[in-house]
């Protein structure tokens, strides 16, 4: 009697230690958005116990039961609705994989094991551990706002934007290269999807066009976490030049269209004059032998107009 007694003592000072020695380090579990995780329990089973004397289950940051093993078989009967139909466990390992994560799936877990005796269930495990949800944001894509060319001393708008991402991002900043390069950190307006708990963002960039350089190269970023490379949308790349003087696209085809109505009106104007010449010589020349030509001369005269001459065969 004494024997067993201190094999318990011993079993649950090892089993206590366990427990404080995990306790003591937080676990950082993350998976992906709509993908499977995979949460540990870390139980090594010391005694080498039977399943049928086991029973193990995973409890939400809410209390709320993902899954229980109970003593061989797979029990439903506390699981909450959440997650029916979603995880699946390798009794090797004892991983539970958590399929179809959401964001509402991130917080703290904690997996209990307990020996089934003949005094009833004794927790001899406990491992506690947070789940991050991440979610990849959508490759930055730059839209200029305003249908313009790059004239100097022009302002030009751009918008970028990234989607359905989590968590929500530290910054989006601009990287603007010309000969001397800047950056541009711009007012991020952030958008969460109140379905799936994923953000939006969008920043907004109004650039001079200067003369000192030929070329201008926008790049946009989104920092995610610190410790990630930024995301990068395509550059764009813009070439300066000088401003137009809007009344000089107009001066040249102005002058051209002027000269050539004048032209035109010059014929004309050529045209009918040749032709009323041309009916005052007609009787002139009929009446040469008349008897009489310096009444037949007075009798024209005031058909003269003085645009056209009048000729006179004496």
């Amino acid at each position: 009697m004494g024997t067993m007694g201190c094999e318990n003592i011993l079993l649950m000072m090892f089993m206590l230690s366990d427990m404080l020695s995990v306790s003591a380090t937080e676990i950082k579990i993350e998976a992906f958005f709509n993908k499977t995780a995979k949460l540990p329990c870390n139980f090594k089973n010391p005694q080498n116990s039977s399943p049928e004397e086991l029973v193990i289950f995973w409890q939400g940051h809410k209390d709320d039961v993902l899954y229980e093993f109970y003593r061989g078989k797979e029990n439903l009967m506390y699981v909450h609705s959440n997650y029916i139909n979603r995880t699946k466990l390798n009794p090797n390992t004892w991983i539970l994989q958590l399929q179809n994560v959401q964001i509402m799936d991130q917080g703290m877990y904690t997996c209990f094991v307990q020996h089934y005796g003949s005094k009833g269930p004794v927790v001899i495990h406990q491992f506690s551990f947070q789940l991050s949800v991440l979610a990849p944001f959508s490759k930055p894509e730059i839209i200029q706002l305003d249908n313009k060319t790059a004239e100097i001393g022009d302002v030009l708008n751009f918008s970028c934007s990234a989607n359905q991402g989590y968590p929500k991002p530290q910054k989006m900043y601009w990287k603007i290269e010309t000969k001397n390069s800047t950056k541009y950190l711009g007012d991020m307006y952030v958008f969460q999807d109140n379905t799936n708990q994923l953000y939006n963002v969008t920043t907004i960039l109004s650039l001079l066009i200067n003369d000192t350089s030929p070329w201008i190269n926008i790049t946009c970023l989104i920092q995610t976490q610190e410790s990630m490379e930024p995301l990068a949308s395509e550059t764009m790349h813009l070439k300066t030049q000088p401003k137009e003087n809007p009344d000089s696209s107009f001066l040249i085809p102005g002058l051209v269209i002027a000269g050539a109505i004048s032209a035109v009106l010059c014929i004309f104007i050529l045209i009918g004059r040749n032709a009323c010449c041309a009916t005052r010589e007609a009787p002139n020349v009929k009446a040469e032998n008349t008897e009489h030509p310096k009444e037949r001369d007075e009798a024209l005269e005031p058909m003269n107009h003085g645009s056209c001459e009048k000729t006179e065969d004496r």
